[in-house]
C-alpha cells in the first residue's frame, strides 16, 4: 500500500511539473492552469511526506 501511494505522489508531482513548464513556455492557458498543476505538485509533495514520515512501513 505504501509504495502505491508513494507512485501516486511522483506522479503528481510530474503531472505538475511538466504542465507548469508546458503552461509557462508553449502555451498560454492562465491562471488556473497555473493554479491546477501548482496544486498537482502541493499535493504530490504531501504524499511524498506522508509516506516518507507518517505511514507505517508494511512488512
Amino acid at each position: 500500500m505504501r509504495e502505491v501511494v508513494k507512485l501516486i505522489g511522483f506522479i503528481l508531482l510530474i503531472i505538475g511539473t511538466l504542465g507548469l513548464l508546458i503552461n509557462e513556455f508553449a502555451f498560454d492557458w492562465g491562471r488556473t492552469a497555473t493554479v491546477t498543476f501548482a496544486v498537482f505538485n502541493i499535493v504530490g509533495f504531501a504524499t511524498l511526506a506522508i509516506t516518507q514520515w507518517g505511514m507505517k512501513k508494511d512488512k
